[in-house]
């Protein structure tokens, strides 16, 4: 049996391809969700080709958005009950050959980890050794991947760089790049028609929504974008992002955060892209599309140097790019192999997914 735990769109994005291909070889599997993220995540599934989830740990803060510290820790604690009251019977039930498949470096990541030690399974993680190089920066997803990276018996690490990160691990997988690339390649292109100029800014970190002058100054100098700009939200960012491009509405529309496919087919048409998230620069880096990395660092270095350039919060960067943008335009990546199936063939060489 191999066992999914998420609980993040994101995740679920760059989960599914793997997934996907286990439904078509008809390996055994479940997926079990914590809900991290609770807008979205259910209505997701089936857009991603995947079947409802075989049990639910955890359903954010009583059906909520984790918003602060306290609903994460009420999360946490939901959690552990959760374990506590189906350990016993989850480890007579599974089989021997068993593992727990987690991603990346959220929170559900450390607790699909943790749950497998405590059901004394393997646990494999898929986006394995990326490091920023200061555990505190970003906090918590630094420490996050660190601790996977130490509970984690399979790592599939996306770049040469996060393999070097990993040197003495076992069970450390070249994936030849992130499956998030499957993500896209496996869906059609769409056609909208629409042939308006414009960038996308998509910013939710907590370490920038929760520094109100970030916020205020960043939105102030990407007002001076030559073109409109799309500033995608989702529940956690929206008041404030909402409230700083309210003071200029002849550069900024508000928009609720969309579906993957949506996303992609926005991003192709984009001239450019403002984002702290990783999975967007990975994505961008695929598509050749301009981006800006607005964090003070990062542990990723898909298309750095290439289409995207990192601001380290300094705005003169933000200004900078906007004046000459174009010049990171590159063409789309192709990739000889696919990094879900050397992912799903790797797992399969170890035994896992008999029922």
């Amino acid at each position: 049996m191999i066992i999914f735990i998420y609980g993040t769109t994101a995740e679920a994005i760059k989960l599914a391809p793997v997934i996907r291909r286990l439904m078509n070889k008809g390996v055994a599997f479940e997926q079990w969700l914590t809900h991290q993220h609770t807008e979205a995540l259910a209505k997701l599934l089936p857009e991603l080709g995947l079947p409802p989830a075989d049990r639910v740990i955890a359903y954010g803060n009583q059906g909520e958005p984790l918003r602060s510290y306290g609903d994460v820790l009420r999360w946490l604690w939901s959690i552990l009950r959760w374990l506590v009251s189906h350990a016993r019977g989850l480890r007579r039930s599974l089989p021997r050959s068993s593992v727990v498949v987690v991603h990346g470096d959220t929170m559900t990541s450390v607790v699909g980890a943790f749950i497998a030690r405590r059901l004394k399974l393997p646990s494999a993680h898929v986006e394995a050794g990326l490091r920023s190089g200061d555990w505190r920066n970003p906090f918590p997803e630094e420490l996050d991947r660190r601790i996977v990276g130490r509970w984690a018996r399979l790592h599939y690490a996306p770049s040469l760089e996060a393999v070097d990160n990993l040197k003495g691990r076992p069970g450390v997988v070249y994936t030849e790049g992130n499956t998030v690339i499957d993500a896209i390649l496996d869906r059609d292109q769409v056609e909208t028609g629409d042939d308006t100029s414009f960038g996308i800014v998509l910013l939710h970190r907590f370490e920038f929504i929760s520094n109100p002058n970030l916020v205020n100054e960043t939105m102030s100098r990407l007002s001076a974008s030559p073109v409109k700009l799309r500033v995608l939200v989702d529940a956690y960012s929206s008041s404030k992002m909402t409230e700083a491009a309210d003071r200029h509405p002849e550069i900024f529309t508000v928009m609720p955060k969309l579906d993957h496919e949506g996303f992609i087919a926005l991003a192709r048409r984009a001239e450019f892209i403002v984002t702290d998230s990783g999975g967007v620069q990975e994505e961008a880096a695929l598509l050749g599309v301009p981006t800006l990395v607005h964090r003070r660092a990062t542990e990723r270095a898909e298309g750095l140097g290439e289409n995207a350039v990192l601001s380290g919060w300094d705005q003169n960067v933000v200004s900078r790019f906007l004046a000459e943008y174009a010049r990171y335009r590159r063409p789309q990546r192709k990739l000889e192999r696919s990094p879900s199936d050397i992912v799903v063939e790797d797992l399969l060489s170890h035994g896992f997914g008999s029922r």
